[in-house]
């Protein structure tokens, strides 16, 4: 082996080291690894996307810009990059929501900061959250390329991602914008959801499998199950697509109303969660569906949780209402649901008392 093709083997070395520390949430180490592997010649901007990374976990979002700022620098190009670092003041401004439906919501409370400047704003997102998102104050239009809506529309001069706010913001942990509710359902469609969610004291959503793109998110509902036999509380499944069939499981402990069956839009799944006492669900959609309309989350995270929920903490600035469970160790929810269920029994005992 040449030294050359030694050198870059070493590079490549100290950047896996790098993401196997980062998995492990050994933060420090990784960093160090990154630092290590970029000046040993490692690709700059995969350094420091990977200590981008870091930063976000340890709630230095400052540091993170700081890295956003150097890829820009390099002018490295960036298929997801859509913002030209202008401001917004004056603008007529595009969020074009290109990521995830909880990316979706969870950035979109930024409408009103760039609302508070720019001429007018109009979002453009995937079919199924153009109903809701219609409802959001301080937008003035919603479009999708799904219906063809966004396709002839020319009514701006200014674009950007949904997820490229925070960074546009210079977003800090002290200036997360956490004001909830920042979406709103009709009273029309709450009292709706009432009638079809029946009479019940208090009302607990449960959602126990998340996307197949990380199976490390999702809940086996075996594990999940005992929560749904807690006495004094009324059951609701909020599960979608094929881990929906589960719901059987959940029933041989006791009842569960299916929600999927009279709800099929995500605008009246947002009702349904506004009837809700609480929503007990693992990582995806309907996690941030219910901390943007103000309701109270227990979420139950896994050990390699993304950026968003930064390390260790049990709550989070995105979300006032939202409590954080976390595995100590990668696939293990015995903790996690031993903890939810003693505090769901708790609650359920101070309620009958």
């Amino acid at each position: 082996m040449s030294p050359s093709e030694v050198a870059v083997t070493s590079t490549a070395v100290e950047f896996e080291l790098g993401q196997e520390a980062l998995a492990g949430r050994r933060i420090p180490k990784a960093l160090d690894h990154f630092y290590r592997a970029q000046c040993a010649g490692h690709d700059s901007d995969a350094c420091a996307s990977a200590r981008w990374d870091c930063w976000m976990l340890l709630g230095d979002f400052e540091r993170a810009w700081m890295e956003s700022d150097s890829i820009t620098s390099r002018a490295s190009v960036d298929p997801h990059r859509l913002w030209d670092g202008a401001d917004f003041e004056g603008k007529r401004v595009i969020i074009r929501c290109l990521h995830g439906f909880g990316d979706a919501i969870q950035f979109i409370r930024y409408a009103r900061l760039i609302r508070s400047s720019a001429v007018s704003l109009t979002v453009e997102t995937h079919a199924e959250l153009v109903s809701l998102l219609s409802n959001a104050p301080y937008i003035d239009r919603v479009v999708s390329w799904a219906d063809g809506s966004s396709k002839h529309f020319t009514g701006w001069n200014q674009q950007i991602e949904v997820m490229e706010l925070p960074q546009a913001f210079r977003t800090t942990l002290r200036t997360v914008p956490s004001d909830v509710p920042y979406l709103k359902v009709s009273a029309e469609a709450i009292e709706r959801s009432n009638r079809l969610l029946g009479e019940a004291p208090t009302r607990v959503g449960l959602l126990w499998g998340s996307g197949d793109w990380n199976p490390a998110r999702s809940v086996p509902v075996y594990e999940f199950a005992p929560i749904a036999g807690t006495p004094g509380i009324s059951f609701f499944s909020f599960q979608r697509g094929p881990r929906r069939a589960d719901l059987s499981v959940l029933r041989e402990h006791g009842p569960v109303h299916d929600t999927a069956e009279h709800s099929p839009d995500i605008s009246d799944t947002a009702a349904d969660l506004m009837n809700m006492d609480l929503l007990i669900t693992v990582d995806t959609m309907a996690a941030h569906l219910a901390g943007a309309l103000g309701k109270e989350v227990w979420l139950m995270l896994p050990f390699e949780a993304d950026w968003r929920w930064m390390l260790d903490k049990s709550s989070t600035p995105w979300y006032p209402t939202m409590t954080l469970f976390r595995q100590s160790s990668p696939g293990d929810w015995r903790d996690v649901l031993r903890d939810i269920s003693a505090r769901l029994g708790a609650r359920a005992a101070m309620s009958a008392g």
